[in-house]
């Protein structure tokens, strides 16, 4: 019965709630005389106490009910979800109750029908408690099978949002509030909205004994105090999930559906890095832009909030015709429904192809160059060193050549903090490109600035989270799975940032570029990789395999360092770092070579094939980047080398 009610029609529900309004109206109005008469009647005998006919009395019920009914419906009461209805919803048939009984008394005594004050102040009374009986009765009765299998919640936080979001999920099918979680000693023992409150250190035996099934985050302005909970949250077994929006809990709006889990992104211990709004659009806003990589990760974000800067023209180089096309779709989807008047152009070509790339400057006046394209996966780029060479040297010089010749404002080239004292191929081809880029800036500098005006600088990320070959993704994958979680090593440490702020830290450069500078985002303190696979397994809703609990769980499996693989990166060379405009981004101009130097070692390793012995590679990698070793097997700990 409970879901053929539910599964009703919505117009059939609201009639049939209107039917039962009306059998309560004639019902309290019945009883209210009844009352006043202290005996019982028949409305067809009339009302002895006041001589009413029969007529005046069927007449006055015919008036409560139109006038009643009408009202009910202006409040928007058969708009309300019985199951859901709240504290809102019984001060609105108060209300309501309370205004058609002065238009009904009004009607009434206009048209002269004996019928007692009294009798329609006890009437008003009825018919509300009726109504309010009839709406928690309906609520009780459809919610009374829910309740048995409505999962057990408690929510982090005593502030009013938290409240709010506690009263609007005591009606809620699924789930069920069963207490607060607070920091404050001074909230230890005392309830709040009839329900208790809970010490965050006693949490873990809290979620044991009521068994807890999740517990509730709203997000607060500061993503490290957000860090903060989750960590003090950890050592329970509860999933962990937050509210997305806030503006959805004040509106009362919020469903069990808009909680998210907790990204990866809320355990970086740090607040994100805010942009500064000129510097993303000074090299951008109504230029004609060109990404290279434009499909990959870093290249599909950079597309995406490029865009949104309104740029003259974007164009698109990218390798994959599957890629090319996503983000070419998604850029027009984006130009239709915001109703920019952006061009796109999408090339499809390697940044090794000289003729293709020529064709592209030639014909595009191009402002500024974000230039991702690159092999950028450690264990695969040391089996595949020739083609590393060729598309992050070889490339790169190909477009930073073209870049110079047609007078291009701006060229940010994206490295990597694995650049630093390179002990992997992927590294050292990363660190030469930089090279190439600082020797063009001493040819520029040297030119008259009529001649040429190109500035080109570099961008040397930490990890980014979420993109292709991130540890992340694969570690959620195995997850998935069932496990095991691989860990190169316990010691491993790296920096991380979010996919937003690499992509703003790239723009931001051009504007910052002076011209041979290095950028880097200051990004905190380094992440333990065996941590973050810790939380991600318990974010999951996973426990940790342990030899206590052999059976349970994620396992986590140490598989040893990679080849060319570090405990720990870097992200400078040398000390001469400076302060930018920007708080969060600093600049440094390191070692580099001669513009004559760099084309030697350009025909060296143009003349590199796949018959090239691999000591040849390393030895041409070694003579041209300082600092490069490939070790034995090419796994290092740079801490060692620095002893």
């Amino acid at each position: 019965m409970q879901n053929f009610l539910i599964q009703l029609p919505r117009n059939l529900k609201r009639l049939l709630l209107i039917s039962i309004d009306v059998i309560s109206i004639w019902i309290a109005f019945w009883l209210a005389l009844m009352i006043r008469l202290d005996d019982f009647f028949w409305i067809k005998d009339g009302y002895t106490l006041t001589k009413a006919s029969p007529d005046q009395l069927y007449n006055t019920f015919l008036i409560i009910t139109s006038v009643t009914i009408p009202i009910l419906i202006l409040f928007r009461l058969y708009r309300s979800i019985t199951r859901y209805i709240s504290i809102e919803t019984y001060i609105k048939i108060l209300q309501a109750t309370l205004i058609s009984v002065l238009i009904s008394t009004l009607i009434i005594y206009y048209i002269n029908h004996p019928i007692p004050k009294s009798a329609l102040l006890l009437y008003f009374i009825i018919l509300t408690v009726f109504m309010f009986i009839s709406r928690f009765m309906a609520k009780s009765y459809l919610l009374s099978r829910t309740k048995l299998f409505r999962k057990k919640i408690l929510i982090f936080g005593l502030d009013q949002p938290s409240i709010h979001l506690a009263n609007i999920l005591k009606n809620d099918h699924e789930v069920k509030p069963v207490g607060f979680i607070s920091n404050n000693n001074i909230d230890k023992k005392t309830t709040v909205s009839e329900l208790p409150v809970y010490m965050s250190y006693d949490i873990e035996n809290i979620v044991k004994k009521k068994n807890i099934h999740e517990i509730l985050i709203i997000p607060t302005e500061s993503p490290t105090e957000l860090s903060n909970i989750i960590n003090s949250l950890e050592s329970c077994e509860a999933k962990l999930r937050k509210v997305p929006n806030i503006n959805l809990v004040a509106k009362g709006n919020i469903k069990i559906n808009d909680f998210k889990k907790i990204d990866i992104e809320d355990l970086l211990g740090r607040d994100s890095v805010k942009p500064d709004p000129y510097l993303l659009k000074s090299c951008v806003e109504k230029k004609i832009v060109m990404i290279t990589g434009a499909g990959g990760s870093i290249g599909s974000e950079l597309s995406r909030q490029i865009i949104n800067l309104k740029p003259k023209k974007i164009i698109l180089v990218e390798l994959s015709e599957f890629f090319l096309y996503e983000i070419d779709n998604e850029l027009n989807d984006i130009n239709k429904k915001e109703n920019m008047d952006v061009t796109i152009k999408s090339y499809l070509g390697s940044v090794t192809d000289q003729d293709f790339v020529q064709s592209i400057f030639e014909y595009d006046n191009i402002d500024t160059v974000y230039h991702a394209a690159a092999y950028k996966h450690v264990p695969l780029v040391e089996h595949n060193p020739i083609s590393a060479i060729k598309t992050n040297i070889i490339g790169t010089n190909i477009l930073a050549q073209h870049a110079y010749k047609t007078n291009v404002e701006n060229f940010v080239l994206i490295s990597s903090d694995k650049a630093v004292r390179p002990t992997n191929i992927m590294g050292a081809t990363k660190r030469f490109t930089e090279i190439i880029l600082q020797a063009l800036q001493d040819v520029v500098e040297d030119l008259p600035t009529k001649k040429c005006r190109t500035k080109f600088c570099m961008v040397r990320f930490g990890n980014v989270l979420d993109t292709s070959g991130s540890v992340v993704p694969l570690f959620k994958k195995q997850i998935e799975k069932g496990g095991p979680v691989t860990v190169t090593d316990a010691r491993v440490i790296r920096y991380f940032m979010t996919i937003k702020e690499a992509a703003e830290l790239v723009i931001q450069a051009g504007s910052l570029s002076k011209g041979g500078d290095v950028f880097l985002l200051e990004m905190g303190e380094p992440v333990s990789i065996l941590e973050l696979a810790k939380k991600i397994i318990k974010l999951s809703g996973h426990e940790i395999k342990t030899p206590e609990k052999p059976d349970v769980g994620i396992e986590i499996v140490f598989t040893g360092l990679r080849a060319g693989e570090k405990l720990y990166e870097e992200l400078l060379i040398g000390d001469n770092v400076n302060k930018t405009v920007h708080p969060y981004i600093m600049s440094s101009n390191e070692e580099k070579l001669s513009y004559d130097e760099i084309l030697e070692f350009i025909t060296k390793f143009d003349k590199l094939s796949l018959m090239t012995p691999l000591d040849e590679v390393h030895k041409i990698l070694y003579q041209s980047v300082k600092g490069y070793i490939p070790y034995k097997d090419n796994v290092v700990d740079i801490a060692s080398t620095k002893k």
